[in-house]
């Protein structure tokens, strides 16, 4: 059975505004942080991609998305959805942590450069 999910993206999230009857993706153990190439030699962006393969663009290739917008990713339902741990603490603590915009990585040194 493949079923196809939705997926909306908010703007912001208010910190009260972490709905129970959704599910956010960045709290699933299939929600994985990956490299991706940023066209600069030894240098990359931080990514998202499930693990499941529940996020597909229209013609079927695996979506991935920017690091710091992983916040925004809900479902409504997911039948691979494994939660991390309770959901509105995980969120806020996540959002604290993010990134505010999209940063490049050095790959020897680790320093962040932000665009």
């Amino acid at each position: 059975m493949n079923q196809k999910e939705t997926f909306t993206e908010t703007e912001t999230l208010q910190e009260n505004d972490v709905a129970s009857e959704k599910i956010y993706c960045a709290n699933c153990v299939h929600c994985k942080l990956v490299p991706s190439p940023a066209g600069i030699q030894d240098q990359f962006y931080l990514r998202v991609r499930c693990a499941a393969g529940k996020w597909k663009k229209k013609l079927g290739e695996e979506k991935i998305h920017k690091y710091f917008t992983v916040t925004r990713r809900c479902i409504d339902s997911c039948d691979a959805y494994e939660p991390m741990g309770e959901t509105e603490e995980f969120i806020k603590q996540l959002k604290k942590d993010l990134p505010s915009k999209d940063e490049t990585y050095d790959r020897f040194t680790h320093e962040t450069y932000q665009f």
